[in-house]
């Protein structure tokens, strides 16, 4: 296969399924993952794009501080993780230690736990970095192996036991190994820490995803967890980085006694259609199978403006419907996606992945969905009262679309709540071409 400048061949044993390497490509520079700190297809110092003033306020927070803790929050997949991450390994490239990875919150934790899960992803980072593993101190080491490796000696499930499975009295006692509560939790994390700042950190970097999850379970589970950890976020020398949407910075507000401590939030907005295409022009460069190849563009800038629009500058969804388009359509030679062929597949694609699961008897079903897409935002009441449906009616037929990952719960306030499309729901918004014109409309 011939493109411009080169020739490249495909190795067909191992490369066949590969519908990069047709575009003159090694990887996928349509994915939706963060770029990650160390490193991948996509390395994050020469692919992270734009922010330049957030990443600047957030180096200052924490290189001006002992200790901080700091929200980045916008709207979902405008790349808040890829953000943070790129802070991380500047500060990294400044002596700063963080775990390999963000901490995935989940709904169901206590203080206690999310306090124990901070704790094991620094030990768990330090047990697979030999240099700085071995400088521990040897009974600090055997510590955490027991709390929280290989000989883990208590039983974690909800709540802190007193060690006992696993691991005999003497051996617990001979390690010093403390009954965990949220006091112990916090003079190990300390310790811990001390340790890191003797070997030349500067501090200790945790980033934390997810606080959505929390938000779900009701406003009070997620009061519960900050102000049970607000001491625990004090600790000296550690910089917490939490990661959310617009709706947890106004909860933020409600907790003062939280909010006190944090610094100044910051706000990170959509690209701009300029920046997005940069960023994507960016990866494909680096993409690129070697510098003799000029590598297929796949996708053309009418393209890429519809699903701007349709995405409102949604780096996330931007990236998925070019990454489907491609996958989609793509068999023995390249396609270039035109404005015809975006649209046609993708509402195509969102044909059979939504409206192919209901039958006649799902109207109503249909109907909700559509004044969903139409309003983008609505709350099942809001929904009840526009098609004067009975409340539990709207409620099942929520209940359906939120199966098939047709909509989602966007937030909820008071008792409303609010319910959004899906990404790849939107695509139902897209006219169908000729091609599918005889198929059936939403």
């Amino acid at each position: 296969m011939w493109f411009v400048g080169a020739k490249y061949n495909m190795d067909e044993n191992s490369d066949k399924y590969n519908v990069w390497n047709m575009y003159g490509l090694k990887g996928n520079p349509f994915t939706t993952d963060p770029l990650s700190v160390y490193g991948d297809d996509l390395p994050i110092k020469e692919s992270f794009f734009g922010r330049e003033k957030e990443v600047e306020k957030i180096k200052k927070i924490i290189y001006s501080n002992k200790t901080s803790r700091i929200l980045v929050y916008g709207d979902i997949g405008i790349g808040k993780t890829t953000f943070v991450n790129y802070a991380k390994y500047e500060a990294i490239q400044s002596k700063y230690f963080t775990p390999l990875g963000e901490l995935g919150v989940q709904y169901n934790w206590t203080p206690e736990d999310f306090m124990f899960n901070t704790v094991s992803a620094v030990y768990t980072a330090i047990d697979r970095t030999k240099t700085i593993k071995d400088k521990m101190p040897k009974e600090l080491m055997q510590k955490l192996n027991v709390l929280f490796g290989m000989e883990r000696g208590y039983s974690f499930g909800g709540g802190f036991e007193a060690l006992g499975t696993g691991i005999t009295a003497e051996k617990s006692k001979s390690f010093g190994v403390p009954r965990l509560n949220a006091l112990t939790i916090k003079m190990l994390f300390q310790e811990i820490i001390d340790e890191l700042i003797k070997m030349g950190f500067k501090g200790i970097i945790i980033h934390y995803n997810n606080l959505e999850l929390i938000q779900e379970k009701g406003e009070n589970q997620l009061k519960r967890i900050m102000n049970g950890i607000r001491d625990f976020l004090q600790i000296q020398n550690a910089h917490f980085i939490f990661v959310s949407d617009k709706t947890l910075y106004e909860l933020f507000q409600q907790m003062p006694r939280v909010e006190d401590i944090f610094q100044t939030p910051i706000l990170l907005n959509s690209f701009n259609f300029s920046e997005i295409k940069q960023i994507i022009a960016k990866r494909i460069q680096l993409l690129k199978v070697n510098s003799q190849v000029n590598p297929i563009i796949p996708f053309e800038d009418e393209t890429l403006d519809i699903l701007f629009k349709l995405y409102s500058g949604n780096l996330r969804g931007i990236l998925r419907g070019l990454e489907c388009a491609v996958n989609e359509t793509s068999s023995a030679r390249p396609v270039r996606i035109s404005p015809n062929i975006l649209k046609s597949t993708l509402f195509k694609f969102a044909q059979n992945r939504f409206l192919s699961k209901f039958s006649r008897e799902d109207s109503n079903t249909i109907k909700i969905l559509r004044r969903i897409l139409e309003k983008k935002e609505t709350t099942n009441k809001a929904l009840s009262d526009h098609f004067k449906m009975l409340p539990q009616n709207v409620s099942t037929s929520l209940t359906k679309l939120r199966d098939v990952g047709a909509v989602k719960l966007s937030r909820e306030e008071g008792r409303s709540r609010y319910f959004v499309p899906s990404q790849e729901a939107l695509w139902l918004l897209l006219e169908p071409t000729q091609e599918t014109e005889g198929q059936t409309r939403i």
